[in-house]
């Protein structure tokens, strides 16, 4: 469960895959004269397996499925995602996560974005055992209009099984065009608070933001990857994977 928690998608904050594009990227497909002061996007996406981009590790290797809300304004958000194996109920994959976030501008290019939520774990039942508190501390750097370096430590299990709490760091190379959009992940799960640690990376490749009608879009992307070292093999498998997805959104 542990290993769960310190790897969810979510989110996100899409989270890997063809969804993880910034909202302003959205918004460069057609640009308003006033921008609103909030925005809103539903994603449902289909997968070969399942990757959990926020920890860098396998979920399933079954067909997996996942939804994920996000109201979006100037200061702050709320994300809601629930990810589902489409094969077996009882895998990682079948998790939700909900959380608040809020957006501190540091400058005109450095963003500090600090989330608290709740992870609920859902193999069994709307919330397992192993479903806790969890915090997310994002630092984002655009460069440019389409290249941003992106930092994130995520903690896990601050509540209820302290004994179970964890880090992972990832630092990610963002690059969002019209369509293409390209990000590089390294991740890596430290022994700071447990035994366990291991080192993995990424690439994400999608095509994205094809407008079908108004507020209407789809996506189609490839996500590879590698577990480079792992301390226990048990608990963090030395998996690589090569997963597809596509996806549709709803955004206004």
């Amino acid at each position: 469960m542990k290993t769960l928690i310190i790897s969810i998608q979510l989110l996100v904050l899409l989270n890997v895959c063809c969804s993880a594009a910034p909202l302003d990227s959205i918004d460069s497909v057609k640009k308003t004269i006033s921008e609103p002061r909030s925005h809103w996007r539903l994603t449902a996406r289909l997968h070969n397996q399942g990757i959990f981009s926020f920890g860098g590790r396998v979920g399933s290797d079954n067909p997996t499925g996942d939804v994920n809300f996000t109201y979006d304004r100037k200061k702050w958000g709320f994300l809601l995602f629930k990810g589902h194996d489409l094969r077996d109920h009882n895998t990682f994959y079948n998790f939700a996560l909900l959380t608040v976030y809020k957006n501190f501008k540091l400058s005109e290019k450095v963003t500090v974005t600090p989330s608290i939520g709740s992870f609920l774990e859902q193999a069994n039942s709307i919330a397992d055992r192993g479903s806790d508190i969890v915090s997310i501390l994002t630092t984002t750097v655009r460069l440019n209009q389409n290249f941003s370096v992106e930092h994130m430590s995520l903690f896990g299990n601050l509540v209820l099984e302290p004994e179970e709490r964890d880090w992972v760091n990832r630092i990610r190379l963002l690059y969002f065009g019209k369509h293409l959009d390209v990000i590089t992940s390294l991740w890596h799960n430290n022994s700071v608070f447990d035994h366990s640690s291991y080192w993995s990376t990424g690439l994400n490749v999608a095509y994205s933001r094809i407008k079908v009608v108004d507020h209407f879009f789809v996506s189609a992307g490839v996500t590879g990857l590698v577990m480079i070292q792992t301390s226990d093999e048990v608990a963090n498998p030395k998996k690589n994977a090569l997963m597809f997805t596509v996806s549709m959104q709803w955004a206004h």
